[in-house]
């Protein structure tokens, strides 16, 4: 008898659905035109359809809704007279599932709107906090933190839900910073996600571990249609649901966790877009534009400016998003600090070889 992990096939049926649904999807962005035209700040160099966070969202709910019936490993048993697989169905409902899913689908709705018709900078913050807040009362308030220093807990009492709120909105904002190169959001975001899978699966948190899966599963399904040459863009409908829904498993694993590491895991897991939009912030500010007015000085700007091509770029804060990842788990106690160690010497390597190859630059 042989059992398949329930994440594996979350995982590959958000793959399967976001894959197959993405086309469908970016003929349909053309025909209601939400399509992102050359000129400006945008780097594409033809007309290219967004809207592409409506795949990335049928295939995590669907995946997750899977999560819920099939509570256990799925076996495939063999008999003397026949193979047949056993898959134990129990309807299971988890209100941070709720939660998520609840909030998930009110910022996807208004992705869509914005990626159809625009929605003032105001506004699009108004619906990040209310989506952010709809996790309260499904149990997603961070009750305390803890001191890095002494291990110590610190009660947040009625701070908490404040705490949620920032932290979540944060997170989706730095989600929709960094969508600014082929494939780069979504390839960020799977990172991320297996970070908190694995760090969900080294602490047996069930619920955690499929939600991670099915955004690993849906945003690798998506970069297949949106690496480098894009044929689809996710769009804020996609930027804004991934940060939402990391941001969300990040909680959730800082409410069930007493560690001083609970939050420098996903801190580091999301530590490229996180530095890039600190970045951003601090110079607006300096210069005296509004935080949220766009530019093109974004980290991923800089390197293309400095001569990498855009598959260059991404594959390199890749590289960087993996060893910061692999720091995560690490303090995490998932994975032996000798495995960053090597992963760091090995990346050195490649940089350096590449570089004198002439590879990174055009």
């Amino acid at each position: 008898m042989k059992t398949v992990p329930v994440s594996l096939i979350v995982a590959l049926v958000a793959f399967v659905v976001t894959y197959a649904l993405t086309p469908v999807v970016r003929r349909m962005a053309r025909r209601l035109g939400a399509i992102d035209y050359p000129g400006g700040r945008r780097i594409n160099t033809r007309p290219t359809p967004r809207m592409g966070g409506v795949a990335i969202y049928v295939g995590f709910v669907v995946a997750a809704a899977l999560a819920m019936v099939v509570t256990r490993p799925i076996e495939l048993v063999r008999t003397a007279g026949a193979v047949y697989i056993q898959i134990p169905l129990a309807l299971k409902t988890d209100r941070a599932v709720l939660g998520i899913m609840l909030g998930g689908t009110f910022l996807l709705a208004c992705g869509i709107y914005d990626d159809l018709r625009g929605m003032r900078p105001a506004v699009k913050f108004l619906a990040m906090v209310t989506a952010a807040a709809v996790l309260i009362p499904f149990g997603l308030a961070t009750q305390f933190v803890t001191n890095p220093l002494t291990g110590g807990t610190i009660p947040l009492g009625p701070w908490g839900a404040l705490f949620t709120i920032v932290w979540v909105v944060a997170v989706v904002n730095i989600m929709n910073f960094i969508d600014g190169v082929d494939g780069l959001a979504a390839g960020i975001a799977a990172i991320a996600a297996t970070i908190l899978l694995l760090t969900a699966t080294h602490k047996h948190d069930v619920v955690a571990i499929s939600l991670a899966a099915a955004l690993v599963g849906s945003a690798v399904g998506f970069l297949r249609h949106n690496f480098n040459p894009a044929r689809i863009f996710m769009g804020d409908s996609g930027s804004m649901f991934l940060g939402y829904v990391l941001g969300g498993l990040s909680v959730m694993g800082l409410y069930k966790s007493y560690t001083a590491i609970s939050l420098l895991v996903p801190i580091l897991a999301l530590g490229v877009p996180i530095a890039d939009t600190a970045f951003a912030i601090i110079r607006r500010i300096r210069s005296g534009r509004p935080v949220y007015l766009p530019d093109r000085e974004h980290l991923h700007h800089r390197l293309l400016d400095r001569g990498l091509t855009q598959r260059q770029t991404v594959f390199l804060l890749y590289l960087v998003s993996g060893g910061l990842g692999l720091g995560a788990l690490a303090l995490a106690g998932v994975i032996p600090i000798g495995v960053v160690i090597t992963f760091g010497v090995v990346a050195a390597v490649v940089l350096i070889g590449a570089r004198r190859m002439g590879l990174l630059t055009r």
